[in-house]
């Protein structure tokens, strides 16, 4: 393995991650507006799986050549941390510091002007731990601590590791493989949680398994879509078509476990960048949505913790937010629909911007000394074999 990745990108798919990060985004706003009383506004939570299947797919094409022995899976997996952990303990220690913020402001305040008291249930000192150890949705505090939606890349993380050491047994072609990891972890999955693809606690990195082979092996087959240019334009617009109407339609229950296979095929033809829907993608604004993807997908947490207290404290004064409870959740009504979907899409957009700057400031950086880093292991690895080398009977 290199000293880092391949240069070539798949930009296509970057702006669909890009998408996806702010519907997820968009998912996850507390707020009681219409679109959430859909039947359909579940299905968001396929763009989780979006991520895992492109995760598959690009690790195999950025390291698939370079997984052969212990040592490059092992640099393999110090680049994942470089790529996963900075940006994770960043935004984890905005809302720790957030917390401490409420817990001064009630020590001096009378009356709670926030929804649960500070480092309560969900956010008690002991969860930080799981949590920079990527260990947080492994039978321990439950689907919401913390920064919850980094039970992803935790899952993915030690995911990834699976992934590494079955290709260097087995290599980067070995389609049979990879078939067989996808089935497999769609059997766990339908066993585990028969209703529903959307698992989460405790059998998150089963469902990422299962959609990380599935990357792989589309992959491997993603010559099959090497179409010319006018086909590619006609399948690009007819994926285009067919994924939105996915989250429409998909009934609840394991036939969604098939959307994962939509998705693996979407990204093996986008990935060849030959339609004029890609064209589209690789313009500016998609491109800079899909490199702060990552930084839009962990940052709206800290934008929702802070306009919940926020709305809280002027709800002490005003009446307004109310909370209102849907199934088993607090959402927070401003006084109408329209009102209360406005506001969402306002905090996503609010997210948009500080991502770009933990983008600068945060991945980058951070991934760049990773870089260095697996550079100078790679030459210093180069220098022990050549010594070898020098150094064997003859």
């Amino acid at each position: 393995m290199g000293g880092g990745e391949r240069t070539g990108r798949f930009e296509a798919l970057d702006a669909g991650r890009g998408v996806c990060a702010l519907a997820v985004a968009f998912f996850h706003m507390p707020l009681v507006h219409p679109l959430k009383q859909q039947v359909w506004f579940p299905n968001l939570q396929f763009c989780v799986d979006v991520f895992f299947v492109l995760s598959g797919f690009v690790l195999l094409h950025a390291y698939g050549d370079r997984l052969g022995t212990g040592r490059q899976v092992l640099r393999f997996g110090l680049m994942r941390v470089g790529r996963l952990w900075p940006l994770h303990a960043a935004t984890l220690s905005l809302l720790v510091l957030l917390e401490a913020l409420r817990l001064a402001y009630l020590s001096h305040h009378a009356g709670p002007a926030v929804a649960t008291p500070p480092f309560g249930p969900g956010h008690r000192p002991v969860e930080i731990v799981t949590h920079l150890l990527f260990l947080q949705n492994f039978r321990t505090f439950g689907d919401y601590s913390w920064n919850f939606p980094a039970w992803s890349i935790a899952v993915e993380f030690w995911a990834s590791l699976v992934l590494a050491a079955t290709v260097m047994a087995v290599g980067p072609r070995a389609r049979l493989a990879f078939a067989g990891g996808a089935a497999a972890g769609a059997l766990a999955l339908w066993c585990l949680s028969p209703r529903t693809l959307f698992v989460i606690q405790n059998w998150g990195i089963v469902r990422c398994l299962f959609d990380l082979f599935l990357g792989c092996l589309a992959y491997t087959l993603r010559d099959a879509l090497r179409l010319p240019r006018p086909a590619a334009t006609g399948a690009e617009a007819v994926a285009c078509l067919a994924l939105p109407a996915l989250v429409l339609l998909a009934p609840a229950g394991p036939v969604g476990y098939g959307a994962s296979l939509v998705f693996a095929a979407a990204i093996a033809l986008f990935s060849h960048q030959r339609g004029a829907v890609s064209d589209l993608a690789r313009a500016r604004l998609p491109q800079c949505l899909g490199r702060w993807s990552f930084s839009i997908y962990l940052l709206h947490l800290p934008v929702i913790q802070v306009c919940t207290t926020v709305m809280h404290a002027i709800g002490q004064r005003t009446g307004l937010p109310r909370t209102v409870i849907v199934g088993h959740d607090q959402y927070l009504d401003v006084g109408s629909g329209p009102a209360n979907l406005a506001v969402a899409a306002g905090l996503v957009a609010v997210t948009v911007p500080l991502a770009a700057l933990t983008y600068r400031f945060v991945e980058r950086p951070s991934l760049a000394w990773f870089r260095r880093n697996d550079a100078r292991l790679a030459a210093s690895a180069a220098a022990i074999r050549a010594d070898d080398a020098v150094l064997a009977p003859r």
